[in-house]
């Protein structure tokens, strides 16, 4: 899509400017309400992450004076310590009545409600693709702008989201601060040790909706699929007349597909007939092929 000579979109609330009016709007509902302030310069922000960012590159990594009276691990602002305090009560009392599972914050237990619902509440504007969370659909709006803001100097791969690009930064340096509290294990991204967390505990998130199986990861359960679905697939073996208790019954496709045709003649010995199964249909033992 050609954008060079397309007039430039700007909020009115903040005077922030952009190229496409998908992505005014989007910032208009995400980013430009403003209720966090910036202790060094009073600015103010809605989300804590982007206090952040403004902190880390106006500021270059200001001190962070706040501190957690716990452990006293220090932060920007107090909104981080408060947030950061409740990771250190065991108390979870927001729980999902679809499998069980507690978590501390409520906006934690509606992103995890999203696996189970499949709910994709944002929508792209130009292209009317669906996602189940926010970040996932910033990154798809750079496909529309065409160009890839984060570039590593290290090794030049570039991304859409600067969340993409530490975690890919990491691997350069190699920092590993998110640790498994079972093990000890470290890993790179907070993604990572989830997914290696349930190989202690259990847990398996993803269910297969045609045999009920539950599945630890994502690619597991896609596998599962390609064979549930085929080999749940029926197949009616009847005799004359209309089908009836006795006369109709269903056996599974067989999961091994055929060679396909070639032109050599082992092949084509191969791909016979007498290389295929046989069934039989009970109520008149007749022989059938598939």
């Amino acid at each position: 899509m050609n954008i060079t000579h397309r007039r430039m979109q700007i909020c009115d609330k903040c005077g922030k400017k952009f190229v496409l009016e998908s992505e005014l709007a989007l910032h208009q509902q995400t980013d430009c309400e403003k209720n966090i302030q910036c202790v060094s310069c009073n600015k103010s922000f809605k989300k804590l992450w982007s206090l952040h960012e403004h902190i880390k590159i106006v500021h270059g990594y200001a001190e962070k004076k706040f501190s957690c009276e716990i452990c006293e691990k220090k932060f920007y602002t107090m909104a981080h310590v408060r947030k950061h305090m409740v990771a250190h009560t065991k108390d979870m009392p927001f729980t999902c009545e679809t499998c069980g599972k507690s978590f501390k914050r409520s906006m934690s237990l509606k992103v995890h409600s999203l696996q189970h619902s499949g709910e994709k509440p944002f929508r792209c504007e130009n292209c009317d693709e669906r996602f189940q969370y926010k970040y996932q659909l910033r990154s798809h709006m750079s496909i529309h702008i065409g160009h890839k803001q984060f570039m590593c100097q290290w090794c030049g791969k570039d991304f859409n989201m600067k969340q993409y690009f530490d975690e890919h930064m990491k691997t350069h340096t190699g920092e590993k601060p998110f640790i498994c509290e079972i093990c000890g294990k470290s890993f790179t991204s907070r993604p990572n040790m989830k997914r290696h967390r349930r190989t202690h505990t259990g847990e398996k998130p993803y269910p297969c909706e045609v045999c009920g199986q539950r599945f630890r990861f994502s690619n597991m359960l896609k596998a599962h699929k390609e064979k549930c679905f085929r080999v749940t697939s029926p197949v009616v073996l009847q005799t004359s007349g209309p089908p009836t208790a006795a006369t109709c019954t269903t056996w599974p496709i067989p999961t091994r597909v055929p060679e396909p045709r070639s032109t050599t003649e082992l092949s084509l010995s191969s791909h016979s007939p007498a290389s295929f199964p046989e069934y039989n249909c009970i109520s008149s033992q007749t022989h059938l092929k598939t």
